[in-house]
């Protein structure tokens, strides 16, 4: 795993998305909170609204359920984007703390500008944009590993979007089992089905987590993700608008040491099981019961089966 190797596995991603508010300084604290909780990268979004959507004045513009009932497409995206122009600064900012920074592009300009500017090390592709086949290409044009989330695509769909980017000269894929719900529900992530992604689509595996806590993160890592994203924010105020279903800093860092201490737990398939003396002591074995003469037969009468188990 060539983007992972240097990482402890789990790797944690912590996403800002639109939750900086459109704050720089905001979105420098939630860099500074995201390297201090443990992450390992900070990811940010890169689109402008017109790269996503238009503006339309129909219904079928207008989100009519859920965290952004009410608001219009080209409307929520423009208060949710990174402005291009805190990329670069924001990409130092990181450096300097030691954390990583990529982000998800939504459209080949948002590619081409981050290749100009910051030069990632790694693109994440959203769910909704799997099927956007001229900028999976430009992407793997960039030959860079690639985390691609998958949840709401079939698997004829993710078949298509791994030739998409192996073709154009993507290295290496990790798909991540995502549950496209804000936030998401327990009962809708099936996380029996992360291994399989591993058999069969021959790729790495994760997790983009959309629910509450970190329940869902820690079973992830039980079943062997090689990567976790899960929000961040700094508060659950209006002005971030994923704050819904995004951790604040401290429950971002419970939920690092959690991942940490699962991860150390499971360790690995062991050959033969070693039995510490100090548990042996507490093993039973056979041992005299009472004193016996040279040539004594041995019986239930002067042998007992108890501790210590040295006998």
């Amino acid at each position: 795993m060539g983007l992972l190797k240097n990482f402890e596995q789990p790797a944690l991603i912590a996403e800002i998305s639109g939750n900086h508010g459109g704050s720089y300084e905001k979105a420098r604290a939630l860099i500074l909170e995201s390297a201090r909780a443990g992450a390992d990268f900070v990811k940010l979004q890169t689109y402008k609204p017109e790269t996503i959507t238009v503006e339309g004045k129909d219904g079928r513009f207008l989100i009519n359920s859920g965290l952004w009932k009410g608001y219009r497409l080209h409307d929520l995206y423009a208060k949710a984007m990174t402005p291009w122009e805190w990329h670069k600064p924001l990409f130092e900012y990181a450096q300097e703390l030691g954390v990583t920074l990529i982000s998800s592009p939504f459209d080949e300009t948002a590619v081409a500008f981050l290749e100009r500017t910051i030069n990632p090390v790694s693109y994440k592709v959203a769910s909704f944009e799997l099927n956007h086949f001229p900028m999976l290409t430009k992407i793997g044009e960039t030959q860079k590993p690639v985390l691609a989330s998958i949840g709401v695509s079939n698997e004829d769909t993710i078949l298509k979007a791994i030739d998409c980017l192996k073709s154009a000269g993507c290295p290496e894929i990790t798909l991540l089992h995502c549950v496209s719900e804000y936030p998401a529900k327990l009962e809708s992530f099936f996380l029996r089905e992360m291994p399989e992604i591993k058999n069969k689509y021959q790729t790495n595996f994760g997790l983009s987590d959309h629910s509450s806590g970190y329940l869902v993160a820690v079973a992830a890592t039980a079943l062997g993700a090689s990567v976790i994203e899960k929000h961040i924010t700094l508060d659950r105020n209006e002005d971030s608008i994923d704050g819904e279903f995004s951790m604040l800093p401290q429950e971002f860092a419970e939920m690092v040491d959690a991942v940490r201490a699962t991860a150390k737990s499971m360790g690995g398939i062991r050959k033969s099981k070693k039995i510490s003396k100090e548990s042996a002591l507490f093993k039973r074995s056979i041992l005299l019961s009472k004193d016996i003469r040279m040539g004594e037969r041995l019986s239930e009468s002067n042998i007992r089966i108890a501790r210590p188990g040295d006998g």
